[in-house]
């Protein structure tokens, strides 16, 4: 989420073996002089043993000089699934609004001076704290610190072995993120190993503990948060070892807006390895934000990739909030309880051969900007 577009563009990504991560790019950028610019961060833990699942996101905003304050310029928001006794289980969010004289933010223990290179191990550290309320993350290498108390509820949390997106440093987008495109998004990793969590309610005294998960990890920086946007992302602990993310919507710049996407498919067990980007590929999408659902084809000269995303209506949060050039506003919805269908084809003289399925349960899917049903989150 941060939750949520998380780019300019849509992609699919099942991971397929584990790399060393030496992208410094999840580092945190120089903030620029003058706004719109945004930065954020978005972890989800899959716990394994509970089949449960908790998500973590923070960041900052320097606004438009121009444009009206919408909202806190330092945010953070712990989500959690609450569950019924029937079993119906909903997102929902523990959120911390903080000025940003709350924040500091360092790399190598020094405050930021140059933007992030591609090659270099992250080792920064993002905290906030206004007295009573706050928290910080901790990255150096391949190991993640962190420890969040927002309203009556403290995430702590530890994480090794990231597996990076790619070696060269460039996530998904690719040479695409040496572009000043107006949104960036970089997946540290996919499938990170939990060490261990622990989630406490103050108030109830109800704590949660694991230690057997996997983390999805990721950032992005850029004006502001699309008009639409879709996200989603999920991970089967089975013999596959197959994680997969997806997220996309309508990018603007000076003259047109227009919809596109990164996608990839990857999986281990047999040996499948895909990747796609705008200048390779054509993806046809049908985007229901009422329904709860997500169709998407994606063909390119040798494979063709079909996507189908479903969650039900009741496991959806209220609006929950992301960066806009006015700061953080309410403005999307997720579940952490869809069900995500992958089937990847190979083209052949006659038609395609079949060579993988993939079915994911407790997947995330989230729906932004005017894509939430009835532009619900418009306004508020």
């Amino acid at each position: 989420m941060m939750g949520v577009l998380k780019l300019p563009y849509a992609f699919v990504l099942v991971l397929c073996c584990a790399q060393m991560s030496e992208s410094s790019l999840y580092d945190p950028h120089l903030i620029p002089e003058e706004g719109p610019f945004f930065e954020g961060w978005y972890l989800r833990i899959t716990d394994v043993n509970k089949g449960d699942s908790i998500g973590l996101l923070f960041g900052n905003v320097l606004p438009d000089s121009q444009a009206t304050l919408t909202g806190p310029l330092v945010f953070a928001s712990i989500l959690r699934r609450e569950c019924t006794s029937y079993g119906t289980c909903r997102l929902v969010s523990v959120n911390g609004k903080f000025n940003t004289s709350d924040l500091s933010i360092t790399v190598k223990g020094q405050d930021v001076s140059v933007d992030p290179d591609m090659t270099s191990p992250s080792n920064f550290r993002w905290q906030v704290n206004d007295g009573d309320h706050g928290g910080y993350l901790d990255q150096k290498g391949n190991d993640t610190s962190a420890v969040f108390k927002l309203e009556d509820i403290v995430l702590s949390l530890k994480i090794n072995k990231p597996y990076a997106w790619n070696k060269q440093g460039t996530g998904p987008e690719g040479y695409l993120a040496h572009l000043p495109l107006p949104l960036h998004w970089f997946v540290f990793s996919l499938r990170s190993n939990l060490v261990e969590y622990e989630l406490q309610n103050l108030t109830s005294g109800a704590v949660t503990r694991g230690s057997n998960g996997l983390v999805h990890m990721e950032k992005n920086w850029g004006k502001s948060f699309p008009k639409k946007w879709i996200w989603s992302e999920g991970v089967l602990s089975d013999g596959t070892n197959a994680s997969f993310a997806l997220s996309g919507g309508q990018v603007d710049f000076s003259v047109v807006s227009m919809d596109a996407y990164l996608i990839g498919y990857r999986n281990p067990s047999i040996d499948l390895d895909l990747s796609f980007n705008p200048t390779d590929s054509v993806v046809s999408a049908n985007v229901s934000g009422c329904s709860g659902s997500v169709q998407l084809t994606i063909n390119s000269l040798r494979y063709r990739v079909q996507i189908n995303l479903t969650g039900r209506n009741e496991t959806y949060s209220s609006c929950l909030y992301g960066p806009e050039v006015g700061g953080f506003r309410r403005s999307c919805v997720e579940s952490y309880d869809a069900t995500a269908y992958i089937e990847v084809s190979k083209r052949q003289l006659f038609g395609y051969t079949t060579l993988d399925k993939q079915t994911f349960q407790g997947a995330a899917l989230e729906f932004g900007g005017t894509n939430v049903c009835g532009n619900a989150c418009s306004g508020i």
